[in-house]
């Protein structure tokens, strides 16, 4: 799911089609056939360069939709099992988990501008704090890449798997839904050490940071809890 442009961007995996809901009115207002490239529900949708973007075809697509008329806009070629996205410091970002690589997508040309290997089964990912950011869930490890060069900077080794979780970036740190050993880690983008290993172990899940606190959600217990805000010094 995606908040922007008044609505909430809504990846329907059983009908394949991408739903907007008013937020004003809480009703649905479109509902538009861009398929999704993984019905089984391990994907994203996310805003940025005045569009929502969706993976939407297991084969190797992602779908851009104009928010002012609902249209697609846009088909752009990726590679197959293109599943994640992230859009941040001025590039559409992908992972495939199959063929090992982050995608840099330009957004104004509207194509794949280049692949960056990265360690086993990546999965979701962010654009933020001067870096991308993926899980690279096989390994355990988080991985900092340069939006510049496409070089992998550095990692961070959390646990032995971090599969399925969730990532995101924001207040000067990275924040990680784990699976594993605790509810999420703190991780500094700068030295790479895990600032915090915060709550008890409560399955698969996502997780969103805002500037008053952390929401993140346990799947397999079917739950949604509100962190406080914690200030995690360099």
């Amino acid at each position: 799911m995606a908040v922007g442009f008044g609505s909430l961007w809504v990846a329907d995996c059983a009908d394949n089609t991408l739903n907007r809901i008013d937020l004003k009115n809480e009703k649905l207002s479109a509902v538009i056939n861009t398929g999704i490239a993984n019905p089984r529900g391990e994907t994203n949708v996310v805003i940025g360069d005045g569009s929502v973007w969706v993976a939407s075809n297991r084969s190797g697509s992602i779908t851009r939709i104009d928010p002012h008329d609902n249209s697609i806009s846009s088909v752009i070629r990726v590679d197959a099992d293109t599943y994640y996205l992230s859009f941040g410091l001025k590039f559409l970002w992908a992972t495939t988990p199959t063929g090992r690589e982050l995608e840099k997508i330009d957004p104004r040309t509207n194509t794949l501008v280049q692949r960056i290997p990265v360690g086993r089964d990546p999965g979701f990912l962010v654009a933020g704090e001067n870096a991308v950011w993926v899980q690279e869930q096989a390994d355990g490890t988080v991985a900092r890449i340069s939006p510049e060069t496409g070089k992998v900077t550095g990692r961070v080794k959390v646990s032995d798997t971090l599969k399925y979780g969730d990532i995101d970036a924001g207040g000067g740190n990275i924040w990680l839904r784990t699976t594993t050993g605790q509810t999420y880690v703190v991780i500094d983008p700068e030295t790479l050490d895990i600032l915090a290993r915060v709550g008890k172990e409560s399955g698969s899940g996502a997780l969103r940071y805002t500037s008053s606190g952390i929401w993140t959600t346990s799947h397999d217990i079917h739950t949604l809890s509100w962190w406080f805000p914690t200030t995690f010094r360099h």
